[in-house]
């Protein structure tokens, strides 16, 4: 039995530094998302899946990624095992959405960074059983055939968008009384918090493979309320809440791969798990009544509220999924996974549930190659070459408004553009690929003076496969 050690490249470590710093410090700096609804709880959710897994509609639960090109799949950490050399995963993403109510609609555009991720093997396990000779695979010289390396330890950091908010609505509402006048109500929000994680995967007995994701959550989300009068005898009202969220969270995922047909198939099973955790959090509360300049700018009169809350947390929710896949070979993966959120057990700084419920999510997807020689040249070979995935979900939101919770489904459509083979040994090869996905769906309604959104999401990732490391061998 031989074991492999990696240990990266020095200069390589000053690379991943800079990459980490610049790829922070673009997704603090831009929200992405203008939905309304994001005025509750942490705002808008992203389920932060890789691109590859936004093609097959989201799925991410039960899926290893176990051939070439290697991704990060940080949602569930026991893939980490599924990881055969050094991946960086980065995506990107646009957004166009109608939001309409019953009256009116409008269309917001937005566009950010959704994630970066490394993901790595670290420890390797290299076994020799006795087999027939007349397996194609059988060295008749050594009389043994030797079985590919398995990653017994793998790992991946990264940062990734945990939620986003940026919106701004405003409700018109004419005082039939006559004692204020028109009354308008304005609702502005933005920022958000972001996930810093590092996990690890063991596989302590072949096939099962246990993982944890060890993440840091952390920014800053700010809501905004204005109440503004016609009427210039009345004060206008303007109260502002900022959360600084910053603490750590956990998250824990399992996966069973069972072969079939002489290993030609691959049956995985799923699931991951979170159970609720105080997240440390401080929030300060400022009211205050002005009037308009000439020029439109606020001239404040009084402070009427100040409050502040240092040492605080937020209660993220409980949270757990179970999927299943079965792989054809490297020519087709079929899948399906159910998650739920519980939302009813979160709690802000103030101790409010903020009109959230438990949530569901379910997906269904598939993806296809098809067989073609990697030595075949033209155009008509390279799509046979390429990577087709569809998929859909249909789920309830965490937003329940009016005594009506909101629903959410989707349908998804995706490809994997590979780019060119090289050696890396062994017989082994490594290749990078990028993925686009596209999304299109709708959530909400326009019932009970509420809002429908349509929209559509593109994803653009970039995953590069190389050898990074250096190995050094102990028999």
């Amino acid at each position: 039995m031989k074991f492999t050690y990696t240990t990266l490249r020095q200069s390589l470590l000053s690379l991943m530094f800079i990459l980490l710093s610049g790829w922070a410090f673009f997704s603090m700096a831009q929200p992405a998302n203008n939905s309304p609804y994001a005025r509750y709880g942490l705002g808008n959710l992203n389920n932060g899946a890789n691109v590859r897994s936004a093609g097959i509609g989201g799925m991410s639960i039960a899926m290893r990624e176990d051939s070439i090109p290697y991704l990060v799949n940080f949602l569930n950490p026991a893939s980490y095992t599924s990881i055969g050399f050094t991946a960086f995963d980065i995506g990107v993403y646009g957004n166009t959405a109608t939001i309409s109510s019953s009256t009116a609609s409008e269309t917001v555009n937005r566009a950010n960074l959704s994630y970066f991720a490394f993901g790595f093997p670290i420890l390797k396990i290299r076994i020799k059983n006795e087999r027939d000779s007349l397996d194609p695979d059988y060295d008749i010289d050594r009389k043994v055939r030797t079985v590919k390396k398995r990653t017994l330890w793998g790992g991946a950091f990264g940062l990734r968008e945990f939620s986003s908010i940026k919106y701004a609505a405003t409700n018109s509402i004419i005082d039939t009384t006559s004692l204020f006048g028109n009354i308008n109500y304005q609702f502005q929000g933005n920022g958000g918090t972001n996930q810093f994680f590092v996990g690890v995967g063991l596989e302590p007995v072949k096939n099962l493979s246990i993982g944890f994701n060890a993440s840091y959550l952390f920014g800053r989300m700010n809501r905004i309320q204005r109440v503004e009068f016609d009427d210039e005898n009345y004060f206008n009202v303007k109260s502002e809440r900022y959360t600084d969220v910053g603490g750590f969270y956990v998250d824990y995922g399992l996966q069973y791969a069972l072969g079939l047909k002489n290993g030609r198939h691959v049956l995985t099973f799923g699931s991951t798990f979170a159970h609720p955790m105080k997240v440390r959090a401080n929030s300060s509360l400022l009211g205050r009544t002005y009037t308009l300049t000439t020029f439109g700018e606020d001239l404040f009169r009084d402070t009427i509220v100040f409050s502040e809350i240092k040492g605080g947390h937020i209660t993220m929710p409980w949270k757990y999924g179970f999927g299943m896949t079965w792989k054809g070979g490297d020519n087709w993966l079929v899948g399906v996974e159910h998650a739920q959120e519980l939302w009813s057990s979160y709690r802000d700084v103030d101790g409010r549930n903020d009109s959230l419920a438990d949530a569901w999510r379910t997906s269904i997807g598939f993806e296809y190659k098809p067989s073609i020689a990697e030595t075949n040249r033209g155009i008509w070979a390279y799509f046979g070459k390429m990577h087709y995935r569809l998929g859909g979900y249909y789920a309830m939101s965490q937003y329940k408004l009016n005594d009506t919770q909101l629903p959410e489904y989707g349908i998804t459509l995706g490809f994997g553009f590979p780019l060119r083979r090289t050696r890396a040994g062994n017989g082994k090869y490594v290749q990078s690929m990028v993925n686009f996905a596209v999304e299109w769906g709708q959530r909400g309604l326009t019932d009970k003076s509420l809002l429908l959104e349509n929209y559509w999401n593109f994803k653009l990732g970039f995953t590069l496969n190389d050898r990074w490391f250096i190995k050094r061998k102990y028999e």
